[in-house]
């Protein structure tokens, strides 16, 4: 798990409530804080739809305009949180392809605005204890490239260092 500052909060608030770059991430949760607070909870009501469903979490991409909605407008909200989440399918493929160890994980992305800053925490989370923690440096060192492929500066949090 590692903290990272994003300094271009304009760029990345436009990418990630804009286009399509987060849609496969699920949504654990949600909430913004604008005029009211507005809390989303991921969670698929699964007997609301005809078939059956193998998620257990809903989108980015089939909320993503619902929550444009909420903090668009001439003031910005005074805080916002999410929790993305990585596919099982994503994660599983990324952990084989990173360790040969057999690890059963969730990684995560929990973006915060606050105070007009955006950080951003990374998350791997196995569901078992491990010793080694080189996968989880790695998932860190993953994250940081994910962002700066799609141009937006993370700056470690207590570091002077860029990612």
């Amino acid at each position: 798990m590692e903290a990272f500052e994003i300094l271009d909060v304009k760029e990345f608030t436009k990418k990630l409530f804009m286009t399509d770059l987060f849609d496969k991430f699920s949504v654990v949760e949600a909430e913004f804080t604008t005029f009211v607070k507005f809390d989303i909870k991921g969670n698929l009501n699964k007997s609301y739809f005809d078939e059956e469903q193998n998620r257990d979490f809903c989108s980015w991409s089939e909320i993503r305009n619902i929550c444009f909605e909420i903090i668009k407008g001439k003031k910005p909200p005074t805080a916002f949180k999410l929790i993305l989440k990585f596919s099982k399918e994503f994660t599983k493929k990324w952990i084989a392809d990173n360790t040969t160890k057999d690890i059963d994980a969730d990684m995560y992305l929990n973006i915060r605005y606050a105070d007009k800053g955006l950080n951003l925490i990374s998350s791997f989370s196995p569901k078992s204890f491990l010793l080694e923690r080189d996968i989880m440096h790695t998932f860190d060192l993953y994250v940081k490239d994910m962002f700066k492929k799609i141009n937006i500066t993370l700056v470690q949090m207590g570091a002077d260092s860029e990612g």
